[in-house]
């Protein structure tokens, strides 16, 4: 059986994560920003993983080159018209209201349909 909690997907996921005290008015310590950064480092060393892991393979099985997986990193990479080493997500519009919809959000802040689905990408 795969062994989820490599991939940080286990049953609990990101509230898995230690918790932290807070301060007599509520507010989060330091603490936690600190655990929090921990996960999202630890999260990003896995995925990093995971990626290098998906690269060799497909390398290896397929005879793909390091020059191609590079040029197609630049692709995809301008597709925002920008080379900055990010996958930048764009604002779209709600299918139901027309409105403006954050990339980041799975549903509209207006009228609350659910985000059109139209890549794996776009579901996380």
């Amino acid at each position: 059986m795969l062994n989820s909690h490599l991939f940080g997907f286990d049953s609990g996921g990101r509230n898995n994560r230690p918790i932290t005290n807070t301060s007599p008015t509520g507010a989060f310590s330091s603490g936690r920003h600190d655990a929090d950064l921990r996960y999202l480092e630890d999260r990003v060393d896995r995925l990093s993983l995971i990626c290098m892991a998906m690269w060799s393979l497909m390398r290896d099985k397929t005879g793909v080159s390091e020059e191609e997986l590079l040029e197609r990193v630049k692709l995809l990479d301008l597709m925002d018209g920008q080379e900055d080493g990010k996958a930048t997500r764009t604002v779209s519009q709600c299918t139901r209201c027309d409105r403006p919809m954050n990339a980041r959000h799975k549903k509209c802040m207006y009228c609350g349909h659910d985000k059109l689905i139209q890549s794996a990408f776009d579901a996380l």
